[in-house]
């Protein structure tokens, strides 16, 4: 196989790339896999005997607050100890770049992590929202929030 710096495609890319005046880039799992994130799917897809995709809806959350609020500490303690990763770096230095040019670049990410957001993207969608933003379920509030997530709806209801 042909050293990606010599071959014909990838220079096509890096012309139509460089001529581009917006750019969507669509990311997922796999660009924050190279940072340490788990998956979450597969055989690494269990959290204390759950399958987390069980945790992570509505449903959920209406039957057990508590375990659906401590699995989801649980991934952001483990997410402050990810880095953003060259990927990520690149996908903000691009956008920079493109700013710098009056051209528009946007990122379209399914992850939660928050990590193209530490890497300095800044026109991001986290189209499944980020792990360190919380949304009231009864009132609709939404802040940043580092801290353990309850707000005053569900403050000692389990």
């Amino acid at each position: 196989m042909a050293a990606i710096t010599t071959n014909p495609q990838f220079a096509e890319f890096r012309q139509l790339f460089s001529k581009a005046r917006s750019v969507l880039v669509l990311t997922g799992a796999g660009v924050s896999a190279e940072s340490g994130v788990p998956t979450f799917r597969g055989a690494g897809g269990l959290w204390r005997q759950f399958n987390v995709t069980d945790l992570a809806t509505p449903s959920a959350f209406a039957r057990s607050p508590s375990l659906v609020w401590e699995f989801y500490h649980y991934r952001r303690e483990l997410m402050r100890t990810k880095e953003p990763n060259k990927a990520h770096l690149a996908l903000a230095e691009a956008e920079k770049r493109f700013e710098e040019e009056g051209k528009h670049f946007f990122i379209l990410t399914q992850n939660i992590d928050g990590l193209h957001r530490r890497a300095g993207s800044r026109n991001l969608l986290e189209i499944h929202g980020n792990l360190f933003t919380t949304r009231c379920t009864s009132c609709g509030f939404i802040e940043e929030n580092n801290d353990s997530p309850i707000c005053e709806a569900l403050r000692n209801r389990g």
